[in-house]
């Protein structure tokens, strides 16, 4: 399977160790292109604690770059459930999930930068945070740290098989 198959194929299995490389290459381009589009959009570097909040045209367009990574990310996650020989919509709370926490930073729930000691959070943002938090634990536990089905199931066969 190549790289493309790997993040665009919902189909088949992968293990514990491909689902972390999944995750972490995910993670790391998309930071990376948020990055280049932030500081080359709107001008300031995003990683200067001193810098002024992004503006909505930039938390749009984060939005944005959030949902083409979007259908990768259901991908490796519906492999490592595949592997756990359970169907792809199990990755859907977790994807439900970050839609929220993406729409509520967007709509001024949750914030885009660390708020200040004492800051108020709206319940709204408080509820969207605490839901993601438990979907995150859950989603680790599930597919991070248990083995999947041993020997072949009905998404193929063990990818940890010789």
């Amino acid at each position: 399977m190549g790289l493309l198959g790997f993040y665009f194929q919902p189909s088949g299995r992968i293990g514990r160790g491909g689902f972390w490389l999944g995750m972490l290459g995910l993670f790391v381009i998309e930071f990376a292109f948020t990055l280049w589009i932030a500081m080359t959009l709107f001008g300031h570097d995003v990683l200067d604690a001193n810098a002024q909040p992004l503006a909505k045209p930039a938390m749009q367009l984060q939005l944005l770059i959030d949902l083409i990574f979007l259908f990768p990310l259901f991908v490796v996650l519906a492999k490592r459930f595949h592997d756990r020989n359970k169907g792809a919509a199990w990755a859907l709370p977790f994807i439900l999930a970050h839609l929220a926490v993406v729409i509520g930073a967007i709509m001024g729930l949750l914030p885009t930068a660390m708020p200040a000691v004492g800051a108020a959070i709206p319940a709204a943002g408080l509820l969207i945070a605490l839901a993601w938090i438990a979907v995150f634990v859950w989603t680790v536990i599930e597919l991070g740290c248990l083995r999947g089905t041993p020997g072949g199931n009905r998404y193929g066969a063990d990818p940890l098989a010789k």
